[in-house]
């Protein structure tokens, strides 16, 4: 049995003792919150069920009873996270059993995920009947603290400010689990059927390819203390060239004889990108293109604000297209409209912010960025297709 996506009612099933997260200041609750943003963030598009917790609205003791049997069955993965307690329960080596008997070798393989918080406790179960009936290498992920082997990597290190220890496993894992869903999702889709030419058998020539961007583009434009609403009317200007970008470069990437291809909507931050608190952003991964203010910054401190939003798109992604919007006349006379840190400058004239625009000269210049950022956008598709 291997669950689909779309017949799953729950993402993962998240298997713990209450005990742990407890002890460990409701750290499977913050890994839980996580794991379902992470995957949101990267998924987006696609309808995902919520993660589910074991010790969430049911029993924790007795037998494993029909309603937790059936969370089991209707989830797409199931996560196990160890710790002391985890050890001492019977109840959580039944949930495992469960899914192994449920899902078989396979599932084991391609939807198990062990997040080990201590690694005695992960060494002290991993000796017992129930792993040593799992497949052969099973792997674990080492979330414990290097120097505290057995106390677990902190998840924040400020409210929604994650731990670079904690990150880089989390993207380890969550990358995994994407590959692992879009594979899924891609089994769903229904073959194409192929009808015969009547007469003389020949089959009739292919129809062209159409891209398909699945739910909307996302360009996050700047908001700072000096220019708080500047991203709406930036905004705007985009979104009125957008629509006869993207229409144009998906009728060329499908060819003349393909139908109309629905154009996805531009969608910005809901409040601009906030990038003096960047930092309480986990990641960018869901943005298709980012726009930055030159305006009262020094191109010192603009190199430095780059530099922050580049760290935070993961490890191994290709940069979203970045552009950096030089407000004309300057308001800081030391500023010029110079290369910035590779991010192509556009000046802007912002005498009135309601009708910001870019300058004539670089009218073209604006449509090549929303042209970049919907050429990131297929090529993200089509990868995302082909796992």
């Amino acid at each position: 049995m291997i669950n689909t996506l779309e017949g799953s009612d729950y993402l993962a099933f998240i298997s713990y003792a209450h005990a742990d997260d407890v002890r460990c200041h409701n750290w499977v609750s913050f890994f839980a919150a996580e794991l379902q943003r992470g995957l949101e963030a990267v998924m987006r598009g696609v309808h995902l069920p919520p993660v589910h917790k074991s010790g969430d609205n049911g029993p924790v003791a007795g037998a494993l009873g029909p309603e937790l049997r059936e969370r089991i069955d209707k989830s797409f993965a199931m996560v196990v996270v160890v710790h002391d307690n985890y050890v001492l329960s019977p109840w959580c080596r039944a949930e495992l059993e469960y899914f192994r008997e449920r899902f078989g070798e396979e599932g084991c393989r391609e939807r198990l995920y062990v997040v080990a918080l201590s690694e005695p406790a992960m060494q002290q179960v991993a000796g017992g009947e129930t792993w040593r009936r799992l497949p052969a290498g099973q792997l674990w992920m080492p979330f414990f603290d290097e120097l505290q082997r057995g106390e677990p990597v902190d998840i924040y290190m400020a409210p929604q400010l994650v731990t670079p220890a904690f990150k880089g496993l989390f993207n380890r894992l969550r990358e995994d689990f994407v590959a692992k869903l879009r594979a899924a999702q891609a089994l769903q889709q229904p073959l194409p059927i192929v009808a015969r030419a009547g007469g003389d058998g020949a089959e009739p020539p292919p129809r062209p390819t159409v891209p398909v961007v699945a739910g909307d583009v996302r360009i996050y434009i700047e908001s700072n203390r000096h220019e708080l609403n500047l991203w709406q009317p930036l905004g705007e200007q985009m979104r009125r060239r957008w629509a006869k970008v993207a229409a144009a470069g998906l009728a060329g990437a499908a060819g003349a004889a393909a139908p109309p291809v629905p154009v996805p909507a531009l969608q910005l931050r809901a409040r601009g990108l906030p990038v003096e608190q960047i930092d309480q952003f986990p990641c960018l991964d869901d943005a298709d293109g980012v726009v930055l203010l030159w305006g009262r910054k020094t191109p010192d401190a603009l190199v430095a604000q780059i530099n922050k939003v580049e760290n935070k798109m993961s490890p191994g992604r290709d940069v979203a297209p970045g552009v950096v919007v030089y407000l004309m006349p300057p308001q800081q006379t030391s500023a010029e409209p110079v290369p910035a840190w590779g991010w192509q400058v556009l000046r802007f004239e912002a005498r009135t912010p309601d009708d910001i625009d870019v300058v004539d000269d670089e009218d073209d210049e604006l449509e090549g960025f929303l042209r970049r950022v919907l050429a990131r956008r297929l090529q993200r598709e089509a990868a995302g297709a082909g796992r």
